[in-house]
């Protein structure tokens, strides 16, 4: 079968990969460099044993409150925006404890095997530079670090300590700075560098035979007689299915389509520092929302959470924010940093990805949705593709993930 997949971000290239070795013959469209977008700049967490979704119980209060403060690690720019009303709605109606577990649960399934995805794709020569450590997760106070190791616990997280004092604590991490004053270890998770594994991934691709057309902008999709077509800056691919995986921009490919998807951007900041010595390990700054990532010889600092109907925005008041949060756990050269980055996640109300058939649509596949799993969840996504290409998806996530259920009928354009 012929595929056509819009997007070359992890998503879209992981769904080619997979659908590929199902000896699919697979173009890939990317309207500006492959892994552009928020594939290269995220913090490289593979983590499936932490997988939850965004609107868990007790967050809407917080957001409320960082409302006036650009500086929170939560943010809503205030504009006048019914998508982002709408969505906001949604998301607060999803912050039950009920549809939180339940969305835990789907997470869950959907991660399943990524371990063995990820080593599976490392077999084949596509690897970032793998980092199995575990996560540090550290805190300003012993009871902040309580609250986060019970709610670990409570999803099953292989906890590998107890909560630790300060001194405890920079014997896990020698790195930690006086900010650091309680936190434990989950052990079993691994961080990638996500650009060199974008560009192995790329490199395999290729080799494969795999058709990457960069600088190929997707205006519109629509099914034919038997099949589907794309139109793009670089001319008309047509083929037999076409996948979706456009991150933020699938909200308007698929209203094209008459489907208006609630989707919405949620925006995240990333730079590197030098610090001396470096974390050895991922370190999730419980308190202040930010992760730090040792990569080739840098540490990568990524965090804060901004809804901005504005996708490409740089707000560099947020990178201050990231600073300020940052400094007390770590000596480094915070004046000196480099490669200051914003990337759109595509944000869902239910914090679920989308995948499966756009609504109305049996050649158009949808793979978005990702929030802040895309790099963790390509994987797992991609083979989930496949088994829909196939026939033969699991109905419990045919279910759990139906792009129709964030779905309002439009007139397509």
């Amino acid at each position: 079968m012929t595929v056509t997949v819009v997007g070359g971000g992890i998503v879209g290239l992981c769904c080619a990969h997979y659908l590929s070795e199902a000896g699919h013959e697979v173009t890939v469209l990317e309207r500006a460099r492959v892994g552009s977008g928020a594939s290269r700049g995220n913090a490289g967490e593979i983590c499936p044993d932490l997988v939850v979704p965004l609107p868990a119980p007790g967050t809407i209060v917080p957001a409320l409150r960082g409302l006036p403060r650009p500086e929170s690690a939560l943010y809503i720019r205030p504009r006048p925006d019914p998508a982002l009303l709408r969505f906001l709605v949604r998301f607060a109606v999803n912050t039950t404890e009920r549809r939180y577990a339940r969305g835990v649960r789907t997470l869950a399934k959907l991660a399943d095997g990524t371990f063995d995805l990820f080593a599976g794709l490392a077999k084949s020569g596509v690897d970032g530079d793998t980092v199995k450590h575990g996560f540090v997760f550290a805190f300003s106070s012993r009871a902040a670090a309580m609250t986060e190791w019970e709610a670990q616990r409570k999803i099953g997280a292989p906890l590998a300590t107890d909560v630790l004092g300060a001194r405890g604590l920079r014997g896990l991490e020698p790195a930690l700075g006086d900010g650091a004053r309680a936190g434990f270890l989950v052990g079993d998770q691994w961080s990638v560098d996500p650009s060199r594994f974008v560009d192995r991934l790329v490199s395999h691709l290729r080799a494969k035979g795999v058709r990457i057309v960069e600088g190929a902008r997707a205006t519109f999709v629509e099914e034919t007689a038997g099949g589907a077509r794309v139109r793009s800056s670089a001319g008309d691919f047509g083929s037999e299915t076409v996948v979706i995986a456009a991150g933020v921009r699938s909200r308007e490919l698929c209203r094209q389509l008459g489907a208006g998807l609630n989707l919405f951007p949620g925006k995240g900041y990333s730079f590197s520092v030098e610090a001396d010595p470096l974390p050895r390990q991922v370190v999730h700054l419980g308190d202040a929302r930010v992760v730090f990532t040792p990569m080739g010889g840098r540490l990568r600092v990524a965090g804060t959470m901004e809804f901005d109907s504005d996708p490409d925005a740089f707000h560099a008041r947020r990178i201050a924010a990231i600073v300020a949060a940052a400094r007390p756990y770590l000596a480094a050269d915070w004046d000196g940093r480099r490669d200051e980055w914003v990337g759109a996640r595509v944000l869902t109300p239910d914090g679920l990805p989308a995948i499966g058939r756009v609504p109305g649509r049996e050649r158009i596949l949808l793979a978005s949705g990702h929030n802040m799993l895309g790099l963790m969840l390509g994987p797992a996504t991609g083979r989930l593709i496949t088994d829909f290409v196939a026939g033969e998806p699991d109905p419990a996530l045919v279910s759990a993930l139906d792009p129709d259920r964030l779905a309002r009928r439009v007139r397509p354009r």
